[in-house]
């Protein structure tokens, strides 16, 4: 029996993760009527990592996820998530 190394647990990533950042600064760049502070990004980020399937893989490779859930499916939550957001702001 293999022996079990908790301080791998750095290795498991959930790649959606990565995917939200990158399609964030797309959302942002063309939904420019949001506000884009800290706090409602890291909102809208957390809301939308809450509602999608999470994808946990060892390596980083994006092609596997991709899969899983398309971009656009994801860009459609950010963009509900954003509505939230805009709607019930923390930054006040």
């Amino acid at each position: 029996m293999a022996k079990i190394n908790i301080y791998d647990i750095e290795k498991i990533k959930n790649v959606n993760e990565k995917r939200v950042w990158n399609l964030i600064v797309e959302f942002y760049e063309s939904h420019t009527e949001y506000c884009t502070c800290r706090d409602c990004i890291l909102d809208v980020v957390s809301i939308t990592l809450n509602t999608i399937p999470p994808h946990y893989q060892v390596s980083d490779d994006l092609t596997i996820a991709i899969n899983k859930i398309s971009d656009d499916e994801i860009l459609k939550t950010i963009k509900k998530a954003a509505d939230r957001v805009a709607k019930y702001p923390h930054h006040i």
